[in-house]
């Protein structure tokens, strides 16, 4: 049965102003920290007007998610239309910027279901753009035929190695960051060159 109760508008002002205090007291605090009235102390509004806004905390952060991955599927597609793809895919993929709060988000996960299903649909979404993408720029074939770089596995490893330099030079961790940029820089340069 649909819920009676009336709640603030879809695209209000406050709505965003919880969900980036959201994001704040993740990127702080982590998601073990989330409560209505943690979100409402960082937004600096009143812990009632999270239940007007959303039904429960579990809908602010499932809006705070959605809201979060439609940014980065966005800088994605952007990646992809760009001159050098895969370039601009190793620059999405390894900037600390929201490391700390794609790695939050995973750990919700990890303990929400509704967060589970959508960041397992989000993920396999993004490696069939990437592949569909990256598919048509590589073809490097052996001297039998045979593919030696497939596009899925670059995508995986640009993907895998930009998130984990992204959230170590979040926590203050730089050591072999540069060589392993370079290295991959490298290989994006073989694969993709000027």
């Amino acid at each position: 049965m649909a819920s009676t109760r009336r709640l603030g508008s879809g695209n209000s002002a406050t709505r965003n102003v919880l969900m980036d205090a959201v994001e704040a007291v993740m990127r702080e605090d982590g998601y073990a920290a989330l409560s209505a009235r943690t979100v409402a102390v960082k937004a600096e509004l009143k812990h009632q007007l999270v239940y007007y806004y959303f039904e429960t905390l579990d809908e602010l952060l499932l809006a705070t998610y959605r809201r979060h991955i439609s940014r980065y599927w966005n800088r994605l597609q952007d990646a992809f239309l760009s001159e050098r793809p895969l370039h601009a895919f190793w620059k999405a993929h390894s900037d600390p910027n929201d490391s700390v709060l794609n790695m939050e988000f995973l750990a919700m996960a990890n303990h929400n279901e509704v967060i589970r299903r959508d960041t397992v649909e989000f993920g396999e979404r993004v490696r069939r753009l990437g592949l569909e993408t990256v598919n048509g720029l590589i073809k490097r074939p052996d001297r039998k035929g045979s593919e030696v770089v497939a596009p899925f596995a670059v995508t995986m490893v640009l993907s895998s190695i930009g998130m984990i330099l992204g959230l170590e030079t979040s926590l203050g961790i730089a050591g072999g960051h540069a060589e392993t940029r370079a290295l991959i820089e490298w290989c994006i340069d073989e694969l993709e060159p000027a």
